[in-house]
């Protein structure tokens, strides 16, 4: 499945701009989220419009996150605190 394209994650631009924030996390391309040089966090988009992020947990891909476009802001808080709470376990 190919990455979503980055220009259908305009309206997570203020989480996005949270995960850059975060240490130790590059982006190496709009939306493509590393640490240091672990894969960690980017977006699908399927043929039905379904959104989803694949966030790293460890040493593995968690379970996919739903996060619709025009997701709702509490949606969108709950996707900032899973990916902070799987980015605690990579950068251990």
């Amino acid at each position: 499945m190919a990455h979503c394209p980055f220009d259908k994650l305009g309206d997570l631009r203020d989480c996005l701009d949270e995960v850059r924030s975060w240490p130790n996390v590059m982006e190496s391309r709009p939306g493509i989220f590393y640490i240091r040089r672990v894969p960690f966090l980017h977006f699908h988009i399927d043929k039905t419009g379904r959104r989803w992020a694949d966030i790293r947990e460890g040493g593995d891909w968690g379970a996919e996150f739903d996060v619709p476009a025009g997701a709702s802001q509490a949606l969108k808080q709950r996707f900032l605190r899973e990916a902070r709470r799987r980015y605690v376990t990579v950068v251990k």
